[in-house]
């Protein structure tokens, strides 16, 4: 009986050499590499195709036996394809309601603060609503992370559930503010500054809190990066940009908490990275090659 083969070679061929391979389906890859994929009937078949690979002079990356390619691993790509839109999806619409957020959220002065209540109570909202998105993030990269390191996958579920926490934490410090607000109009002379005061407070809280998320944020960033460097998951173009974004928002982040004002220029690589990877995942998924059934693992092993 026929089984299924996975081979990865160093180079791109050209579809032209189907043929030479026995009808194999060639994939290029983002990386540099091509997989040849396709039925092998026996072991002396199996040779035969490996000492083609060798004439052409190209080095050899693996062999992998695939099994029940109609069933189990179709079914496994067509999942990641689903959780790739997914996440996608994600990615831009966080940073739509996260910008919405931010221009709804802004309080203002404090005694104008009860005539925006609406406003305001809606942009902490979004607020929230983009941190439950950032814990959807960490579920839904588990066990795609996993297939290829466990400790990976767990850090970036931890990191962004710590950053969601926080960032739902500054949501409060924003919906705070209203019954302040509130309060303020009916104040005595006496009672204004002490109002103020807390107002105050709680908008630099707010401030730190948010940055305190990003810096969680950078992490989890970095720990998606390195995941997908490591699984080969997206092109190289994006992880080496995410890299850059990341760290831009990590140490940004920090110097924001020690009292430089960046002026949210830290986050332009990063959100502008996020936005065209949710696109990139939407539209081509996750490198289907990386996915490869435990039982494969072990066999290859």
């Amino acid at each position: 009986m026929a089984k299924e083969y996975q081979i990865r070679i160093e180079g791109h061929l050209g579809s032209q050499w189907a043929d030479w391979f026995d009808g194999f389906s060639i994939t290029l890859e983002a990386d540099g590499k091509t997989l040849l994929s396709g039925p092998v009937p026996d072991q002396p078949a199996l040779y035969g195709l490996l000492r083609k690979v060798r004439d052409l002079g190209l080095p050899l990356v693996s062999v992998n036996q695939v099994h029940s390619i109609k069933g189990e691993n179709i079914m496994a790509v067509n999942t990641y394809r689903t959780t790739a839109k997914v996440v996608g999806a994600l990615y831009i619409l966080g940073f739509v309601v996260g910008i919405a957020g931010s221009v709804l959220g802004t309080p203002g002065q404090l005694d104008t603060v009860s005539a925006r209540s609406m406003m305001i109570a809606i942009g902490a909202l979004l607020w929230v609503i983009a941190a439950a998105g950032d814990t959807a993030h960490g579920v839904m990269m588990f066990p795609i992370l996993k297939q290829n390191n466990e400790r990976i996958a767990l850090g970036y579920f931890g990191a962004r559930v710590v950053e969601a926490a926080v960032i739902a934490i500054s949501a409060l410090f924003i919906l705070l503010q209203i019954p302040l607000g509130v309060e303020f109009l009916k104040s005595s002379t006496s009672e204004i500054p002490y109002l103020q005061f807390l107002s105050v407070l709680f908008i630099q809280s707010q401030a730190y809190s948010y940055q305190i998320g990003m810096v969680a944020l950078g992490m989890a960033g970095l720990t998606l990066c390195y995941g997908f460097y490591r699984a080969k998951l997206v092109p190289q173009l994006f992880v080496v940009w995410g890299f850059i974004g990341y760290v831009s928002f990590l140490l940004g982040s920090m110097l924001e908490v020690l009292g430089f004002n960046l002026q949210l220029l830290h986050t332009l690589p990063g959100g502008l990275w996020e936005m065209s990877i949710g696109v990139w995942l939407i539209a081509k998924g996750f490198n289907s090659s990386a996915f490869v059934s435990e039982s494969t693992k072990d066999k290859a092993n």
